[in-house]
C-alpha cells in the first residue's frame, strides 16, 4: 500500500510540475550591432597632388584625374563602408573661385530638406594661405554629415564630403559619424598647400 501511495504521490507531483504553462521568451528591444572603432592613427598623404594632409592609417587612397585640371580623391574606409570624397580644381580667376564657393553653399542648402541643423565654421590660417568653411549637417537621414572646402584664395580649391555606402540612418551611425568627423577635422588641421 505504501508503494502504491508513493507512486501516486510521485505521479501527482510530476503532473503538477509538467502542467506549468510554457512562457514565451520576451522580445528583445530594437537595437543595432556594436561597432568597434579603431584608434585614431594618421600618416601623411604622399602624392603628386598640390596639397598634403594626414589621413587615417585605416583608410585607402584612390586618385582619379579628370578633365579641366580637376582631380577626384577618395579616402575610403572599407571597414566602415564610407569615404571622404574630394574634388580638387585649379582656379582660373577670381570669378571662377566665387562660383565654386557659391556652388558649395548651394550643395549644402540641398540638404536642408533632411537636416535638423547645419553648423558652419570658418577655416582660416593666413600663415599657411588656407581659407575655407566646414558644414556639419545634423539629421537622421542626412546623406553627408560633414562637408568642407579649402582654397588658397587665388589658384586652388578643394572640396570634400563624407559619404556612407548605403541608406543613411544617422541615429545608428552616430558613433561612426563622430569618429569620422574627428578624422575630417584632423585632415583640415594638417592640411598644407605644396609650393
Amino acid at each position: 500500500m505504501r508503494t502504491c501511495f508513493g507512486i501516486l504521490l510521485l505521479c501527482v507531483c510530476a503532473a503538477l510540475v509538467s502542467c506549468k504553462p510554457k512562457t514565451m521568451p520576451e522580445p528583445k528591444p530594437m537595437g543595432y550591432f556594436r561597432i568597434e572603432l579603431p584608434n585614431h592613427e594618421y600618416k601623411n598623404l604622399d602624392t603628386t597632388l598640390p596639397f598634403s594632409f594626414e589621413r587615417s592609417v585605416h583608410s585607402a587612397v584612390e586618385i582619379i584625374p579628370q578633365k579641366n585640371n580637376s582631380v577626384w580623391l577618395n579616402i575610403d574606409y572599407p571597414d566602415l563602408n564610407c569615404a571622404f570624397r574630394f574634388t580638387y580644381f585649379e582656379v582660373r580667376n577670381a570669378d571662377s573661385l566665387r562660383k565654386l564657393m557659391i556652388s558649395e553653399d548651394k550643395m549644402v542648402k540641398f540638404h536642408y530638406k533632411k537636416a535638423q541643423d547645419v553648423q558652419y565654421s570658418i577655416i582660416r590660417d593666413t600663415s599657411a594661405n588656407i581659407w575655407g568653411q566646414t558644414y556639419e549637417i545634423y539629421g537622421k537621414d542626412v546623406a553627408t554629415p560633414l562637408q568642407f572646402w579649402i582654397t588658397d584664395s587665388a589658384r586652388r580649391f578643394l572640396r570634400a564630403s563624407l559619404y556612407f555606402d548605403g541608406t543613411p540612418n544617422n541615429d545608428s551611425l552616430q558613433p561612426v559619424i563622430d569618429y569620422l568627423k574627428e578624422d575630417g577635422m584632423h585632415i583640415i588641421s594638417t592640411f598644407t598647400w605644396k609650393r
